[in-house]
């Protein structure tokens, strides 16, 4: 409580009552930040191959510029700081990764730009702790994790402490020594253990953070800013938190903090109602937080203004301002950004084109969230082949063997754009990059009926508890991101979308619920609950990633080091490849008198045929541009 009372007094556009005037020295700090650039580096789909209008880095770069060049006429001192996930996120990533390709076009764009500090997320590690060595040589600016160490990353920071010349407002300079730490969530260790050794320690944040604060200190930090690359929690996550971005702003050693990893904007709407938060000022704990959501959409901008009294007083916030700069429609790309990428660019688009398979037929991912889509059982089988020749003539080949898939692209968060279409024809890698977007491999671990039952009503809780009789309820819960929705192949089983779940959202079972997911059936009888399967999933999965229970190492029979892209080209090679290898997995129940409006995708209105039996009526546009359609049930 010592924090939140000293802080109480420090809200935006206040001063800390009755102690300015004693103040000798006073000086104004902004702070520039990004996160989750995701290789956003220029506009480009890689996957649909053509220039876009949406966000990038080198877009911001004019944001970036303005918002300086503001700081140095009003005499502030500016500090520009990214919040990690930079390295990996778009084809142009993996290729750079895949080449080794030196200078890294992303990483020489930020030197370009001067940024002063850099911190990790856990996608950094997605295409291998060498890689992410490289990177971190190149970098001008520090790069901190305050809780991972390993030996293989020897010039990661554990803090910095950046020394800048600051100009005081009643004339004269100072040199203000700000500390930055940072820190990734917890199951990073879970979610990249292929990619970590044995020297590889990543330790609980929090505490992490308070030791780097400390030690910043110590070496005469003035300021701690915090990088702390996990959410704002919308519920009680639990024991097994990853998105503790309040938990950091509460810590007393912190002065701000820049949140990122759910790719959600804060201040602002995208967290109304999370309990503690402060959406418009841009406070959580009176610490001012920023979240500049993703792939380059927002610059974070915290102006704060700082005071002390004698020389050897310490220096503390006594105005904070919060917001987030947007990009518009008018803003180009900055050329001197955008060029940095030109020859990795045209390889990576050249790399795409091959011809990698023959797709049976067209699909699409516009309605795989009301209904199994052909996606996700192409990924399924992909999958199934792929573990099935790994285990081929070993005991595990004895086990029945299923496939569990979420599916990529349904929007979300990631806007209309974000679904998957398909023609029916020649695959090119850059559809396969689409499909796959990140650097999962096919894994196969052994699972109870039990375990798998729990499994899927885990799944089921993306989708809304629905009521008869009541219009225009979402389909979908708008705070759960698609992939967390798996569906398991080799199964049959329904969901009734008029029960809750039996967990909340923090995987906690719920006394007194018995759950949606009902009749679940392998080989036409029902589900044993003691009987053991071989499931193949990605390693991310089996490592807990989406919020669900990872798997212990004694569970993990297959660790297949051959990426899943590589074995759907596989599988795809072969002229026999069956995409409906299994019935549809899932159903809902019928529900007489509940519809539900799906958010989806405009080029969906064209097919609507795929849906005739949920009798979809379109229902116009949302504000982000995507279609709705009503569902009866």
């Amino acid at each position: 409580m010592q924090k939140l009372n000293e802080r109480r007094a420090g809200t935006c556009n206040s001063s800390v009552g009755g102690a300015s005037e004693a103040m000798t020295d006073r000086l104004c700090l902004r702070l520039l930040a990004t996160s989750d650039l995701h290789m956003q580096l220029i506009a480009y789909d890689y996957v649909k191959d053509r220039q876009t209008d949406g966000d990038s880095l080198a877009r911001l770069a004019t944001l970036i510029r303005s918002a300086r060049a503001e700081a140095e006429d009003a005499g502030e001192l500016c500090v520009l700081l990214d919040n990690g996930d930079t390295l990996q996120g778009s084809p142009l990533g993996a290729f750079l990764a895949q080449k080794s390709v030196s200078p890294h076009p992303m990483i020489a764009a930020m030197n370009m730009l001067g940024y002063d500090a850099v911190g990790l997320g856990n996608h950094d590690f997605d295409h291998g702790i060498d890689h992410l060595a490289r990177c971190i040589t190149e970098f001008e600016a520090p790069v901190v994790c305050s809780n991972m160490t390993s030996d293989r990353l020897p010039d990661l920071k554990p803090y910095a402490v950046l020394q800048r010349t600051a100009r005081l407002t009643s004339g004269g300079s100072v040199q203000l020594r700000i500390g930055i730490v940072s820190a990734l969530p917890e199951q990073t260790a879970t979610w990249n253990r292929q990619h970590l050794d044995a020297s590889a320690q990543v330790t609980p944040p929090l505490p992490a953070l308070q030791n780097a604060a400390r030690r910043a200190k110590a070496d005469g930090a003035d300021i701690i800013i915090a990088l702390a690359h996990m959410g704002i929690a919308q519920f009680d996550e639990g024991d097994e938190a990853q998105n503790q971005a309040a938990d950091v702003s509460a810590l007393p050693e912190i002065d701000t903090v820049i949140a990122g990893h759910t790719h959600l904007r804060f201040p602002g709407p995208d967290h109304q109602g999370a309990q503690g938060v402060d959406c418009i000022t841009g406070l959580i704990a009176q610490t001012p937080v920023v979240m500049p959501g993703c792939g380059g959409s927002d610059l974070g901008v915290v102006d704060l203004n700082l005071e002390r009294g004698v020389r050897e007083d310490p220096w503390r916030t006594t105005k904070q301002h919060v917001v987030l700069h947007k990009l518009t429609d008018d803003i180009r790309e900055d050329p001197t950004i955008a060029t940095l990428a030109n020859d990795a660019h045209f390889a990576t688009r050249t790399d795409l084109a091959c011809p990698v398979a023959h797709l049976p037929e067209p699909m699409h991912s516009y309605f795989a969230l009301a209904c199994p889509s052909l996606v996700p059982a192409l990924m399924a089988a992909a999958k199934k082949h792929a573990i099935a020749t790994a285990v081929a003539g070993s005991n595990l080949a004895k086990l029945p063997l299923l496939a569990a898939t979420a599916t990529p692209a349904t929007g979300g968060f990631d806007g209309p754009g974000n679904f998957i279409s398909l023609p029916a024809g020649q695959l090119q890698r850059r559809h396969v990059a689409g499909l796959i977007p990140y650097a999962n491999q096919v894994w196969a671990v052994t699972a109870t009926g039990a375990r798998i039952a729990d499994w899927l009503e885990r799944s089921a809780l993306i989708f809304n508890v629905l009521h008869a009789d009541t219009p225009d309820q979402l389909l979908v819960d708008p705070q759960v991101p698609g992939f967390r929705y798996d569906a398991i192949y080799g199964l049959t089983y329904d969901i009734d979308l008029t029960k809750p779940s039996r967990f909340d959202g923090a995987g906690r079972t719920v006394k007194g619920r018995a759950g949606r997911v009902s009749q679940i059936m392998w080989n036409g009888r029902p589900l044993d609950p003691e009987q053991e399967f071989l499931v193949a999933l990605t390693d991310h999965r089996a490592g807990g990633g989406g919020t669900f229970r990872p798997f212990e190492d004694d569970d993990i029979m297959v660790r297949n080091e051959a990426p899943l892209d590589q074995a759907l080209m596989e599988y795809l090679s072969d002229p026999n490849a069956v995409l409906k290898q299994h019935p549809a997995p899932w159903r809902f129940v019928p529900c007489p008198g509940v519809s539900a409006i799906l958010n989806t995708a405009p080029d969906a209105l064209n097919h609507l045929e795929d849906l005739a039996l949920m009798s979809p009526e379109p229902c116009g546009f949302t504000q982000d541009g995507f279609a709705r359609l009503r569902l009866h049930l």
